[in-house]
């Protein structure tokens, strides 16, 4: 399928009023003409990378958007037995890994999706690929780990982080091995007592330890961040997201500071989300601080090399082609 993006020229206003960042932030659309996009990530050479749920991953190349690599499987996420589909799924989740792009392969069914690792663009047929994850229980609805999600790496690149939105009973991150192309079960939220499910976003913390967002329940204000220590494989730290509804995405600002995007999920229509920022205090103590920042169904975000905060939005309506790519300056 082919079509069109469009970047945007100029500034648009996005901003609540009587935010202590509002004077200070300023909003740019950098690509639009996206679909459900959902990951955004920068090349060795600084070029944004996003995916598109038409099994895309689109590149902004001096300027001008490409078609990085095409071809991935999708699927819709919900039915209905009228036979209704709807929010289309293809690749979730890329990330540089030095001069390889490691994707989600998220348009297959749970139990079937890999991570695909390219060395140059072209068709996701081209990809190394590591293995699926089946069932890791007995439970007749897990049919093994899918909608992969929330890729990071470790500094050496030698091991990829995965958030596995497969079966909730179990609420995996998954670790994956460049070398050996194994992924594999890590850490398991149920397990160690964590009620709140849907790991949406890993990132690589201190000590040999690893952030995790959890969304939680659709339209519930019940999103968590845990650290959790890699050794052990166990929780050492916990924080509620107090008010605010389905995290989805998260960037590291500095210290204990990180950039927080809120979905605001909802079934069948797009809510309006926010962007905050968050300071991990004492156990359990997280201080929510508004950007002023509201968007359409904000997905993810990453810091570019000009210390912008990049964050995909779906737009006022999902499987159109209404999404976009915002950079937002003044939060770094």
């Amino acid at each position: 399928m082919k079509f069109q993006l469009a970047i945007t020229l100029g500034l648009f206003s996005c901003l609540l009023p009587g935010s202590a960042f509002a004077e200070d932030v300023k909003v740019e659309t950098v690509l639009r003409g996206l679909q459900n996009p959902s990951s955004v990530s920068f090349s060795p050479n600084g070029e944004l990378t996003v995916c598109d749920s038409r099994g895309l991953v689109v590149m902004l190349k001096d300027g001008k958007p490409v078609n990085y690599v095409t071809g991935f499987d999708t699927e819709f996420w919900k039915s209905d037995d009228t036979g209704k589909k709807w929010y289309a799924v293809g690749p979730l989740s890329a990330i540089w890994v030095g001069d390889t792009l490691v994707v989600s392969d998220s348009g297959k069914g749970d139990g079937e999706e890999t991570l695909l690792m390219f060395s140059a663009g072209g068709k996701a047929s081209t990809g190394v690929a590591t293995n699926a994850v089946g069932p890791t229980s007995d439970d007749a609805a897990d049919k093994g780990e899918g909608n992969l999600t929330g890729l990071s790496a470790t500094a050496d690149g030698k091991q990829i982080f995965v958030a596995g939105q497969g079966f909730d009973g179990k609420s995996w991150v998954l670790s994956a091995d460049p070398q050996t192309k194994k992924m594999q079960p890590l850490l398991s939220a149920d397990e160690n007592g964590i009620a709140t499910n849907s790991p949406m976003q890993t990132l690589v913390g201190p000590d040999n330890t690893l952030y995790v967002l959890y969304s939680g329940k659709g339209g519930a204000a019940d999103g968590l961040i845990v650290q959790w220590d890699l050794a052990t494989k166990k929780p050492v730290a916990q924080w509620k997201l107090d008010g605010v509804i389905n995290p989805m995405g998260m960037a590291h600002i500095d210290g204990t500071k990180f950039a927080v995007v809120e979905n605001n999920w909802a079934l069948n229509n797009v809510n309006e989300g926010r962007v905050v920022t968050v300071d991990l205090g004492a156990e359990g103590k997280a201080e929510v601080a508004e950007t002023g920042v509201k968007l359409h169904g904000p997905v993810a975000c990453a810091f570019g090399p000009d210390n912008r905060l990049y964050v995909t939005q779906i737009g006022e309506k999902m499987d159109a082609a209404e999404g976009s790519v915002v950079a937002i300056s003044g939060l770094k």
